[in-house]
Protein backbone atom coordinates (compact mmCIF):
# COMPACT_ATOMS: atom_id res chain seq x y z
CA UNK A 1 0.00 0.00 0.00
CA UNK A 2 1.34 3.43 -0.92
CA UNK A 3 1.66 6.19 1.66
CA UNK A 4 -1.32 8.50 2.05
CA UNK A 5 -1.12 11.83 0.24
CA UNK A 6 1.34 14.28 1.84
CA UNK A 7 0.44 17.65 3.36
CA UNK A 8 0.08 20.50 0.88
CA UNK A 9 3.22 22.12 2.25
CA UNK A 10 5.41 19.20 1.13
CA UNK A 11 7.27 19.73 -2.16
CA UNK A 12 6.44 17.17 -4.86
CA UNK A 13 8.18 15.62 -7.83
CA UNK A 14 6.91 13.11 -10.38
CA UNK A 15 10.27 11.67 -11.54
CA UNK A 16 10.53 7.87 -11.64
CA UNK A 17 13.89 7.25 -10.00
CA UNK A 18 13.91 3.68 -11.36
CA UNK A 19 13.45 4.58 -15.03
CA UNK A 20 16.35 3.54 -17.28
CA UNK A 21 17.18 7.07 -18.37
CA UNK A 22 17.30 8.25 -14.75
CA UNK A 23 19.50 5.37 -13.64
CA UNK A 24 21.94 6.18 -16.45
CA UNK A 25 22.32 9.76 -15.19
CA UNK A 26 20.53 10.44 -11.89
CA UNK A 27 22.65 13.40 -10.82
CA UNK A 28 20.68 16.32 -12.33
CA UNK A 29 17.47 14.81 -10.98
CA UNK A 30 18.95 14.56 -7.49
CA UNK A 31 20.10 18.18 -7.72
CA UNK A 32 16.56 19.27 -8.58
CA UNK A 33 15.15 17.29 -5.65
CA UNK A 34 17.67 18.85 -3.25
CA UNK A 35 16.70 22.29 -4.52
CA UNK A 36 13.04 21.57 -3.76
CA UNK A 37 13.84 20.77 -0.14
CA UNK A 38 15.12 18.14 2.29
CA UNK A 39 11.78 16.28 2.21
CA UNK A 40 10.03 15.69 -1.12
CA UNK A 41 6.93 13.66 -1.97
CA UNK A 42 7.72 11.28 -4.83
CA UNK A 43 4.45 11.06 -6.75
CA UNK A 44 5.54 8.16 -8.96
CA UNK A 45 6.43 5.99 -5.97
CA UNK A 46 3.99 7.13 -3.30
CA UNK A 47 6.92 7.64 -0.92
CA UNK A 48 8.58 10.52 0.81
CA UNK A 49 12.25 11.09 -0.01
CA UNK A 50 15.00 12.63 2.07
CA UNK A 51 17.22 14.40 -0.44
CA UNK A 52 19.88 16.32 1.47
CA UNK A 53 22.88 15.18 3.47
CA UNK A 54 21.91 16.41 6.94
CA UNK A 55 18.40 14.95 6.94
CA UNK A 56 19.56 11.58 5.57
CA UNK A 57 22.42 11.27 8.05
CA UNK A 58 20.20 12.32 10.96
CA UNK A 59 17.53 9.78 10.03
CA UNK A 60 20.05 6.95 9.72
CA UNK A 61 21.30 7.73 13.21
CA UNK A 62 17.79 7.49 14.72
CA UNK A 63 16.80 3.85 14.19
CA UNK A 64 14.06 4.15 16.80
CA UNK A 65 12.29 6.80 14.68
CA UNK A 66 13.10 5.47 11.20
CA UNK A 67 12.94 1.68 11.40
CA UNK A 68 14.30 -0.97 9.04
CA UNK A 69 12.43 -4.05 10.24
CA UNK A 70 9.46 -3.41 7.95
CA UNK A 71 11.75 -3.61 4.94
CA UNK A 72 14.05 -1.22 3.13
CA UNK A 73 12.73 -1.55 -0.44
CA UNK A 74 10.75 1.21 -2.14
CA UNK A 75 7.48 -0.73 -2.40
CA UNK A 76 5.39 -3.17 -0.40
CA UNK A 77 6.41 -6.26 -2.36
CA UNK A 78 10.14 -5.74 -1.92
CA UNK A 79 9.73 -4.89 1.75
CA UNK A 80 7.65 -8.02 2.38
CA UNK A 81 9.94 -10.41 0.50
CA UNK A 82 13.32 -9.19 1.72
CA UNK A 83 12.84 -8.77 5.45
CA UNK A 84 14.75 -10.24 8.33
CA UNK A 85 18.35 -9.87 7.19
CA UNK A 86 20.85 -7.53 8.82
CA UNK A 87 19.86 -4.54 6.71
CA UNK A 88 16.10 -5.08 7.13
CA UNK A 89 15.83 -5.76 10.86
CA UNK A 90 15.76 -3.83 14.11
CA UNK A 91 16.53 -4.26 17.77
CA UNK A 92 17.50 -7.65 19.17
CA UNK A 93 17.29 -9.45 15.82
CA UNK A 94 19.56 -6.91 14.14
CA UNK A 95 21.99 -6.97 17.06
CA UNK A 96 22.17 -10.78 17.02
CA UNK A 97 22.82 -10.93 13.28
CA UNK A 98 25.37 -8.14 13.27
CA UNK A 99 27.06 -9.50 16.39
CA UNK A 100 27.43 -12.90 14.75
CA UNK A 101 28.81 -11.47 11.50
CA UNK A 102 31.12 -8.77 12.81
CA UNK A 103 34.12 -10.50 14.46
CA UNK A 104 35.95 -11.38 11.20
CA UNK A 105 35.13 -7.93 9.78
CA UNK A 106 36.62 -5.64 12.41
CA UNK A 107 39.45 -3.35 11.25
CA UNK A 108 42.01 -5.51 13.09
CA UNK A 109 40.64 -8.80 11.74
CA UNK A 110 40.48 -7.51 8.18
CA UNK A 111 44.19 -6.71 8.18
CA UNK A 112 44.95 -10.40 8.64
CA UNK A 113 43.56 -10.98 5.13
CA UNK A 114 45.76 -8.34 3.52
CA UNK A 115 48.38 -10.75 2.17
CA UNK A 116 45.78 -12.93 0.45
CA UNK A 117 43.92 -9.91 -0.97
CA UNK A 118 47.18 -8.44 -2.26
CA UNK A 119 48.00 -11.78 -3.88
CA UNK A 120 44.67 -11.91 -5.73
CA UNK A 121 44.94 -8.23 -6.68
CA UNK A 122 48.40 -8.88 -8.14
CA UNK A 123 47.14 -11.83 -10.19
CA UNK A 124 44.26 -9.78 -11.60
CA UNK A 125 46.29 -6.67 -12.40
CA UNK A 126 49.19 -8.58 -13.92
CA UNK A 127 46.81 -10.49 -16.19
CA UNK A 128 45.10 -7.22 -17.17
CA UNK A 129 48.44 -5.58 -17.98
CA UNK A 130 49.30 -8.50 -20.24
CA UNK A 131 46.04 -7.98 -22.16
CA UNK A 132 46.55 -4.23 -22.54
CA UNK A 133 42.95 -3.28 -23.30
CA UNK A 134 40.44 -4.63 -20.80
CA UNK A 135 36.93 -4.45 -19.45
CA UNK A 136 37.83 -3.26 -15.96
CA UNK A 137 34.52 -4.55 -14.59
CA UNK A 138 35.00 -8.13 -15.73
CA UNK A 139 38.80 -8.28 -15.55
CA UNK A 140 39.38 -6.40 -12.30
CA UNK A 141 36.37 -5.21 -10.30
CA UNK A 142 34.48 -8.50 -10.22
CA UNK A 143 37.43 -10.78 -9.66
CA UNK A 144 38.55 -9.53 -6.27
CA UNK A 145 35.28 -9.71 -4.29
CA UNK A 146 34.42 -13.03 -5.95
CA UNK A 147 37.73 -14.44 -4.73
CA UNK A 148 37.08 -13.09 -1.24
CA UNK A 149 33.68 -14.77 -1.11
CA UNK A 150 35.26 -18.02 -2.25
CA UNK A 151 38.24 -17.94 0.10
CA UNK A 152 37.07 -16.13 3.23
CA UNK A 153 33.31 -16.56 3.29
CA UNK A 154 33.85 -20.23 2.50
CA UNK A 155 30.70 -21.04 0.54
CA UNK A 156 30.58 -23.89 -1.98
CA UNK A 157 31.45 -22.90 -5.53
CA UNK A 158 28.17 -21.58 -6.96
CA UNK A 159 29.80 -20.41 -10.17
CA UNK A 160 30.75 -16.84 -11.04
CA UNK A 161 27.63 -16.19 -13.12
CA UNK A 162 25.24 -17.45 -10.45
CA UNK A 163 26.81 -15.37 -7.70
CA UNK A 164 26.72 -12.18 -9.75
CA UNK A 165 23.17 -12.87 -10.93
CA UNK A 166 21.84 -13.54 -7.44
CA UNK A 167 23.49 -10.51 -5.89
CA UNK A 168 22.20 -8.19 -8.61
CA UNK A 169 18.70 -9.67 -8.32
CA UNK A 170 18.53 -8.94 -4.60
CA UNK A 171 19.29 -5.28 -5.22
CA UNK A 172 16.75 -5.11 -8.06
CA UNK A 173 13.99 -6.33 -5.72
CA UNK A 174 15.12 -3.77 -3.14
CA UNK A 175 13.94 -1.05 -5.51
CA UNK A 176 10.43 -1.26 -7.00
CA UNK A 177 8.63 -4.01 -8.86
CA UNK A 178 9.06 -2.62 -12.32
CA UNK A 179 9.96 -5.08 -15.08
CA UNK A 180 13.49 -5.34 -13.67
CA UNK A 181 12.29 -6.04 -10.14
CA UNK A 182 9.78 -8.64 -11.32
CA UNK A 183 12.35 -10.39 -13.49
CA UNK A 184 14.69 -10.66 -10.49
CA UNK A 185 12.25 -12.61 -8.30
CA UNK A 186 12.94 -16.08 -9.78
CA UNK A 187 16.67 -15.56 -9.22
CA UNK A 188 16.03 -14.72 -5.56
CA UNK A 189 14.05 -17.93 -5.14
CA UNK A 190 16.73 -19.89 -6.99
CA UNK A 191 19.39 -18.51 -4.65
CA UNK A 192 17.41 -19.40 -1.54
CA UNK A 193 16.74 -22.93 -2.75
CA UNK A 194 20.35 -23.46 -3.78
CA UNK A 195 21.71 -22.19 -0.47
CA UNK A 196 19.17 -24.26 1.46
CA UNK A 197 20.22 -27.36 -0.46
CA UNK A 198 23.96 -26.85 -0.85
CA UNK A 199 25.07 -24.85 2.19
CA UNK A 200 25.51 -27.63 4.71
CA UNK A 201 28.18 -27.82 7.43
CA UNK A 202 30.01 -30.53 5.49
CA UNK A 203 30.32 -28.29 2.42
CA UNK A 204 31.51 -25.15 4.19
CA UNK A 205 35.23 -24.41 4.16
CA UNK A 206 36.70 -25.21 7.61
CA UNK A 207 37.66 -22.04 9.46
CA UNK A 208 35.67 -19.85 7.09
CA UNK A 209 33.17 -17.21 8.12
CA UNK A 210 30.15 -19.30 7.17
CA UNK A 211 31.59 -22.34 8.93
CA UNK A 212 31.85 -20.18 12.04
CA UNK A 213 28.17 -19.20 11.73
CA UNK A 214 27.23 -22.86 11.29
CA UNK A 215 29.13 -23.76 14.45
CA UNK A 216 27.45 -20.92 16.36
CA UNK A 217 24.06 -22.28 15.32
CA UNK A 218 25.07 -25.78 16.40
CA UNK A 219 26.22 -24.60 19.84
CA UNK A 220 23.31 -22.23 20.37
CA UNK A 221 25.37 -19.04 20.17
CA UNK A 222 23.00 -17.86 17.45
CA UNK A 223 19.40 -18.85 16.78
CA UNK A 224 19.59 -21.50 14.02
CA UNK A 225 16.76 -19.68 12.23
CA UNK A 226 19.03 -16.63 11.89
CA UNK A 227 22.01 -18.51 10.47
CA UNK A 228 20.79 -18.57 6.82
CA UNK A 229 20.29 -14.80 6.93
CA UNK A 230 23.82 -14.24 8.20
CA UNK A 231 25.24 -16.55 5.53
CA UNK A 232 23.37 -14.78 2.71
CA UNK A 233 24.44 -11.41 4.11
CA UNK A 234 28.08 -12.46 3.84
CA UNK A 235 27.57 -13.13 0.13
CA UNK A 236 25.24 -10.64 -1.56
CA UNK A 237 26.39 -7.27 -0.14
CA UNK A 238 30.05 -8.23 -0.51
CA UNK A 239 29.87 -8.36 -4.31
CA UNK A 240 28.01 -5.55 -6.08
CA UNK A 241 28.95 -2.80 -3.66
CA UNK A 242 32.68 -3.57 -3.84
CA UNK A 243 32.50 -4.03 -7.62
CA UNK A 244 30.89 -0.59 -7.82
CA UNK A 245 33.57 1.06 -5.69
CA UNK A 246 36.44 -0.44 -7.71
CA UNK A 247 34.78 0.44 -10.99
CA UNK A 248 34.11 4.04 -10.05
CA UNK A 249 37.66 4.68 -8.88
CA UNK A 250 39.13 3.19 -12.06
CA UNK A 251 36.66 5.28 -14.08
CA UNK A 252 37.74 8.55 -12.48
CA UNK A 253 41.43 7.70 -12.76
CA UNK A 254 41.09 6.68 -16.42
CA UNK A 255 38.81 9.53 -17.46
CA UNK A 256 41.45 12.09 -16.49
CA UNK A 257 44.98 10.61 -16.80
CA UNK A 258 46.41 13.42 -14.68
CA UNK A 259 44.53 11.99 -11.70
CA UNK A 260 46.32 8.65 -12.07
CA UNK A 261 49.64 10.45 -12.46
CA UNK A 262 48.94 12.32 -9.25
CA UNK A 263 48.19 9.08 -7.44
CA UNK A 264 51.41 7.51 -8.72
CA UNK A 265 53.34 10.53 -7.45
CA UNK A 266 51.79 10.30 -3.98
CA UNK A 267 50.56 6.85 -2.95
CA UNK A 268 49.45 8.21 0.43
CA UNK A 269 46.42 9.60 -1.41
CA UNK A 270 45.10 6.12 -2.21
CA UNK A 271 42.86 5.70 0.88
CA UNK A 272 41.26 9.11 0.42
CA UNK A 273 40.87 8.52 -3.32
CA UNK A 274 38.91 5.37 -2.50
CA UNK A 275 36.53 7.30 -0.25
CA UNK A 276 36.12 10.05 -2.85
CA UNK A 277 35.16 7.49 -5.50
CA UNK A 278 32.63 5.96 -3.10
CA UNK A 279 31.22 9.42 -2.36
CA UNK A 280 30.73 10.17 -6.05
CA UNK A 281 29.67 6.67 -7.05
CA UNK A 282 27.59 5.75 -3.98
CA UNK A 283 27.28 1.98 -4.57
CA UNK A 284 23.69 1.83 -3.24
CA UNK A 285 21.64 4.78 -4.48
CA UNK A 286 18.93 4.47 -1.83
CA UNK A 287 17.18 2.29 0.72
CA UNK A 288 14.02 3.15 2.64
CA UNK A 289 12.94 3.40 6.24
CA UNK A 290 9.48 3.40 7.84
CA UNK A 291 8.33 6.00 10.37
CA UNK A 292 7.79 4.30 13.74
CA UNK A 293 5.46 7.02 15.07
CA UNK A 294 4.30 10.33 13.66
CA UNK A 295 7.21 12.74 13.48
CA UNK A 296 8.12 16.08 11.95
CA UNK A 297 11.07 16.50 9.59
CA UNK A 298 11.98 19.91 8.14
CA UNK A 299 8.50 21.17 9.00
CA UNK A 300 6.75 18.28 7.23
CA UNK A 301 4.54 15.97 9.30
CA UNK A 302 5.35 12.34 8.48
CA UNK A 303 2.60 9.93 9.59
CA UNK A 304 3.22 6.63 11.32
CA UNK A 305 4.24 3.87 8.88
CA UNK A 306 5.14 6.36 6.14
CA UNK A 307 7.87 4.98 3.89
CA UNK A 308 10.82 7.30 3.32
CA UNK A 309 13.47 6.91 0.62
CA UNK A 310 16.95 7.70 1.96
CA UNK A 311 18.69 9.07 -1.13
CA UNK A 312 22.31 8.29 -0.24
CA UNK A 313 23.52 9.19 -3.73
CA UNK A 314 21.87 12.60 -3.57
CA UNK A 315 23.18 13.27 -0.06
CA UNK A 316 26.73 12.52 -1.19
CA UNK A 317 26.56 15.33 -3.75
CA UNK A 318 24.91 17.89 -1.49
CA UNK A 319 26.48 21.22 -2.47
CA UNK A 320 25.87 22.64 1.01
CA UNK A 321 28.20 19.99 2.45
CA UNK A 322 30.72 19.14 -0.28
CA UNK A 323 32.35 21.95 -2.25
CA UNK A 324 32.16 21.40 -6.02
CA UNK A 325 30.38 18.10 -5.28
CA UNK A 326 30.41 16.66 -8.82
CA UNK A 327 34.21 16.88 -9.08
CA UNK A 328 36.54 13.98 -8.23
CA UNK A 329 39.10 15.39 -5.79
CA UNK A 330 41.32 12.75 -4.21
CA UNK A 331 42.65 15.26 -1.67
CA UNK A 332 39.16 16.36 -0.56
CA UNK A 333 39.44 16.85 3.18
CA UNK A 334 35.88 15.78 3.95
CA UNK A 335 35.59 12.87 1.51
CA UNK A 336 35.21 10.42 4.40
CA UNK A 337 31.99 12.13 5.51
CA UNK A 338 30.18 10.36 2.67
CA UNK A 339 27.19 8.12 3.33
CA UNK A 340 28.26 5.46 0.85
CA UNK A 341 28.42 2.95 3.70
CA UNK A 342 25.37 4.36 5.46
CA UNK A 343 25.51 5.62 9.05
CA UNK A 344 24.41 4.61 12.52
CA UNK A 345 23.63 1.06 13.63
CA UNK A 346 23.14 -0.12 10.04
CA UNK A 347 26.46 1.17 8.78
CA UNK A 348 27.93 -1.40 6.40
CA UNK A 349 29.40 -4.23 8.48
CA UNK A 350 31.86 -5.11 5.71
CA UNK A 351 33.11 -1.60 4.97
CA UNK A 352 36.65 -2.21 6.25
CA UNK A 353 37.03 -5.26 4.02
CA UNK A 354 35.66 -3.37 1.01
CA UNK A 355 38.08 -0.49 1.58
CA UNK A 356 41.01 -2.89 1.85
CA UNK A 357 40.04 -4.67 -1.37
CA UNK A 358 39.83 -1.43 -3.35
CA UNK A 359 43.07 -0.07 -1.86
CA UNK A 360 45.01 -3.25 -2.66
CA UNK A 361 43.80 -3.37 -6.25
CA UNK A 362 44.53 0.31 -6.92
CA UNK A 363 47.95 0.04 -5.25
CA UNK A 364 48.87 -2.78 -7.65
CA UNK A 365 47.68 -0.71 -10.61
CA UNK A 366 49.84 2.17 -9.43
CA UNK A 367 52.82 -0.20 -9.25
CA UNK A 368 52.36 -1.82 -12.64
CA UNK A 369 50.70 0.73 -14.92
CA UNK A 370 52.05 4.06 -16.15
CA UNK A 371 48.81 5.38 -17.64
CA UNK A 372 45.11 4.56 -17.74
CA UNK A 373 42.95 5.56 -20.69
CA UNK A 374 39.16 5.37 -20.73
CA UNK A 375 37.81 3.91 -23.98
CA UNK A 376 34.10 3.56 -23.19
CA UNK A 377 31.59 2.59 -20.54
CA UNK A 378 27.99 1.54 -19.88
CA UNK A 379 26.06 1.88 -16.64
CA UNK A 380 24.41 -1.09 -14.92
CA UNK A 381 20.62 -0.86 -15.08
CA UNK A 382 19.84 -1.99 -11.53
CA UNK A 383 17.13 -0.67 -9.21
CA UNK A 384 19.51 -0.04 -6.30
CA UNK A 385 23.14 -0.39 -7.38
CA UNK A 386 25.10 2.43 -8.99
CA UNK A 387 27.83 0.74 -11.03
CA UNK A 388 29.24 0.05 -14.47
CA UNK A 389 28.21 -2.85 -16.67
CA UNK A 390 31.20 -2.24 -18.94
CA UNK A 391 34.33 -0.16 -18.40
CA UNK A 392 36.74 -0.36 -21.33
CA UNK A 393 40.20 0.82 -20.33
CA UNK A 394 43.64 0.72 -21.95
CA UNK A 395 46.57 0.02 -19.61
CA UNK A 396 49.93 1.46 -20.66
Amino acid sequence: MKNSAPPSTCPRDDIDLYADEVIRNPWPHYARLREKGPVVWMTAHGNYAFTQYDVVRSALRRPDVYVSGKGVAADDFGCAHLQGNTVASDGARHDALRGAMQPPLTPKAVQTYRARIEEVAAELVDAAVAKGSIDAVEDLAQGLPLAVVRDLVGLPDFGRENMLKWAAAAFDVLGVQNARGQAACPAIQEMREFIGREVTPAKLKPGSWTHRISEMARTGDIDPDLAPFAIRDYMNPSLDTTISAIGHLIYYLARDPSQFERLKADRTLIPNAVHEAIRLGTPIRSFTRHVAAETVEAGIVLPQDARVMMLFASANRDETVFADPDTFDMSRKDARRHLGFGAGVHMCVGMHLALLEVECLIARLVDKVSRLQLLGHDVVLNNSICAFARLQVRLN
